[in-house]
């Protein structure tokens, strides 16, 4: 399983929300392009980069900020891969995240209400198409979780990745930022639901501890935030702890 280090952007800084409210925001860094080099050079596998002006907006805010932290973490680490949404409705806006130098552009409300985008968009980046499916009370969460479509979540997944996804990134909203422990009853359905695709968890993820919990259910990676930046999650042993678990099984 891998480690996702989660950095999500407005105005030009790496901040973290709790429950996704942009009221009630979390200092994260000043320098975000400073950070990714830090964890790339740390050994994170995998970046995860939102950017929340341009999920607020519908359209990208921030491609020159993706731009500079793709760079800057791949002169760290050259095998760092790289994974961008935020405002990503058009095939426009996914043509210009990927044009940025990341590996995966991550839909979002588009890929939800419109199933045909993630077919057209696998058609043209086929394996580079990521779906986030945000979970509110157990609902699908769209336009930056300020609503709420009434769909069984599981069926959901199962359609946008029949539709051409790459994979699924599944985020319990209620526990994101909260340093609770994420929800592995709702992560373990998923993963039983569907076994044979590319799943990643998120939501509240505060230790080492957690990090097991979600490899023994089998998920392919977590995303982690605000716990990199508490030290609840620590690297690079966090990366060594999840290689020598891989190693064991």
């Amino acid at each position: 399983m891998e480690l996702i280090a989660a950095l999500d952007l407005i105005d030009g800084r790496g901040v973290r929300l709790r429950q996704g409210d942009y009221g009630r925001l979390i200092p994260g860094s000043d320098d975000p392009v400073g950070l990714a080099q830090q964890w790339a050079s740390a050994g994170v596998p995998r970046l995860h980069l939102v950017d929340l002006d341009g999920a607020r907006a519908g359209q990208p805010r921030q491609l020159d900020l993706v731009a500079e932290i793709a760079s800057a973490a791949r002169s760290a680490a050259r095998t760092v891969r790289l994974q961008a949404g935020g405002g990503l409705r058009t095939a426009e806006a996914v043509d210009a995240v990927l044009s940025a130098g990341v590996d995966d552009a991550i839909l979002g409300t588009a890929a939800l209400e419109r199933p045909g985008f993630v077919t057209e968009c696998a058609a043209h980046w086929p394996g580079r198409i990521l779906v986030s499916l945000d979970l509110r009370d157990g609902r699908p969460a769209l336009d930056g979780w300020r609503r709420a479509a009434d769909h069984d979540p599981i069926s959901v997944a199962r359609a946008l990745l029949a539709a051409g996804a790459a994979g699924v990134l599944i985020t319990d909203t209620h526990r994101d930022g909260m340093l609770g422990g994420p929800n592995l009853e709702v992560l373990e359905a998923f993963r039983k639901a569907l076994p044979d695709s590319w799943l990643a968890g998120a939501g509240g993820v505060s230790s080492e501890a957690d990090l097991l919990a979600m490899r023994d259910i089998g998920l392919d990676g977590a995303v982690v935030g605000l716990a990199l930046l508490t030290g609840g999650v620590r690297l690079p042993s966090a990366v060594a702890m999840l290689a020598a678990a891989e190693v064991r099984r």
